[in-house]
């Protein structure tokens, strides 16, 4: 089967199908190059299991159940894989996701994007939305960019994460767009700001970045995968799939370590 790449016709995201045998450096390579263009890319039905899991996520870095090395922050959630590099997302565990955020920002190092895979799925609900945050950043009046541009944020909820600061407005390493790099799961706040203008700006960019215009919507099936870049996208898992199961795997990805 050939590789297939269809870009969707909303604000991010691409379907990819044809996934060879195979993962080899020629994969890695189309597949950057559409990843870097659309975002996210959704691999409906590709049926990874933890073998293939890690080894499709590691064409593009280092992988970890959560944050690498001694730093590592599980927050007490089941990890597995021969590296304990896979991260179990289970429904009756943890419920938490169903907020707009970007994977592990409270880390100094935060991943460079994650990859996905649907073990069981509700029969109704459980889909996933994704924002683009460079589109966030974009559309910001020119007054506000020049603003935002300029400050520094706190992630991190203390004592149940670490804490640490990144530019509220990041570069992107390789696209070299500016994306605006804020979210509400994890950002607490602006440093140098009043508690009132810290929220109030912090409230004001949450909301221009979840409008509906800036999305997509995945519709899971059991076997689906996605990759996402967690430098520009944020996603929010929605809870509305009442005593249903649902469990998901997933490794974060990093640069390598030799980069």
């Amino acid at each position: 089967m050939t590789l297939s790449i269809r870009p969707l016709p909303q604000a991010l995201g691409a379907v990819v199908t044809g996934l060879p045998e195979k993962f080899d450096g020629v994969l890695a390579e189309q597949l950057h190059e559409a990843w870097m263009e659309h975002l996210v890319l959704f691999f409906p039905q590709a049926g990874l299991d933890d073998e293939r899991l890690v080894e499709l996520g590691s064409l593009f870095g280092d992988l970890a159940a959560t944050t690498p090395g001694k730093a590592n922050d599980a927050r007490d959630m089941t990890t597995m894989g021969a590296g304990g590099e896979i991260l179990e997302l289970d429904s009756d565990v943890d419920r938490g996701a169903n907020v707009w955020h970007t994977d592990l920002t409270f880390a100094e190092t935060p991943s460079i994007g994650a990859l996905l895979s649907m073990r069981v799925c509700p029969e109704r609900g459980g889909d996933t939305m994704w924002l683009n945050q460079y589109r966030a950043y974009e559309t910001l009046a020119e007054p506000v960019r020049a603003l935002v541009d300029t400050l520094q944020a706190t992630h991190g909820r203390a004592p149940y994460t670490g804490t640490t600061v990144h530019p509220a407005v990041i570069t992107h390493p390789v696209t070299g767009r500016r994306t605006l790099f804020v979210n509400r799961g994890w950002t607490a706040g602006f440093q140098g700001l009043s508690s009132i203008e810290s929220n109030a700006i912090l409230r004001m960019l949450c909301e221009h970045a979840e409008r509906p215009e800036n999305t997509v919507r995945w519709n899971w099936q059991a076997g689906d995968a996605a990759l996402w870049d967690n430098r520009c996208t944020q996603h929010y898992a929605i809870n509305d799939y009442g005593d249903a199961k649902r469990v998901l795997h997933r490794v974060a990805i990093y640069p390598p370590a030799a980069a």
